[in-house]
C-alpha cells in the first residue's frame, strides 16, 4: 500500500510540476521563424511545422493517414532516425477505430508509456474547445537498446474527428539537448481547426 501511495503521490507531482508544453495555434498566419528554423508546410493538411535547420523532411501517406517526419537524420529505407519529430493525421476516426477523435486519442494515451521497459515521466490532459490535447512523456529501455525519451501527444478535433498523433523522441543520452529543440517545435505547430 505504501509503495503505491509513493507512487500516484509522485504520479501527481510529476504531473504538477512539470511544464507541459503551451498549446498549439489554430487558424494562425505564419510569422517569421525563429533563427535557425524554417517553416516547413504540411500541405494535405494545410499545417506547419518549424523545421531546424540541417533537419530533414519527408512525407508519407499509408493507410489512409499522412505521417509527417522532421528529422534530424536523413530517414534511410529502413524508415528509423534517431531524434525528430513525427505526426501522423487521421481523419474519420470514427470510421475506423469505432471511437470519435477524443475518446480515441485517450485510450491512445492511457496506454502510452507502459510497454516492457517504459517508465512513464509525466502525463498532462486538456480540453480548449473542441480540440482535446493528451501527453505523455515516458523512458523507452529496451533489453537490447539504448534507453530514448518520448514525448506522445494525442490532439483530438472533436468538432472533425481528425486526431493528430505527434511523437518526438531522441536518445536520453541526447535529450536535453534534443528537447530544445522539440519543444519549440511542438509548441509552435500550426493547424487548420476547420481539417
Amino acid at each position: 500500500m505504501r509503495r503505491f501511495l509513493f507512487a500516484w503521490v509522485g504520479l501527481i507531482l510529476a504531473t504538477v510540476v512539470a511544464q507541459p508544453v503551451a498549446a498549439q495555434r489554430y487558424d494562425a498566419k505564419l510569422a517569421t521563424s525563429p533563427a535557425g528554423y524554417s517553416w516547413q508546410p504540411l500541405p494535405k493538411n494545410k499545417a506547419a511545422a518549424l523545421l531546424p535547420t540541417g533537419w530533414y523532411y519527408k512525407a508519407e501517406a499509408q493507410k489512409g493517414a499522412t505521417t509527417y517526419y522532421l528529422t534530424q537524420e536523413e530517414i534511410g529505407e529502413s524508415g528509423e532516425y534517431q531524434t525528430g519529430l513525427s505526426l501522423q493525421v487521421v481523419r474519420k476516426v470514427a470510421a475506423k477505430t469505432n471511437r470519435r477523435a477524443p475518446a480515441y486519442a485517450e485510450f491512445l494515451m492511457l496506454r502510452t508509456g507502459f510497454g516492457p521497459g517504459q517508465q512513464v515521466l509525466d502525463k498532462t490532459a486538456s480540453v480548449e474547445g473542441k480540440m482535446h490535447r493528451r501527453a505523455v512523456r515516458y523512458r523507452d529501455a529496451p533489453p537490447n537498446a539504448d534507453a530514448r525519451v518520448v514525448y506522445q501527444m494525442a490532439l483530438a478535433n472533436a468538432k472533425t474527428d481528425t486526431l493528430y498523433l505527434l511523437t518526438f523522441e531522441s536518445p536520453e543520452k541526447d535529450w536535453a539537448e534534443a528537447w530544445k529543440l522539440g519543444e519549440l517545435m511542438v509548441r509552435e505547430l500550426v493547424l487548420d481547426s476547420r481539417q
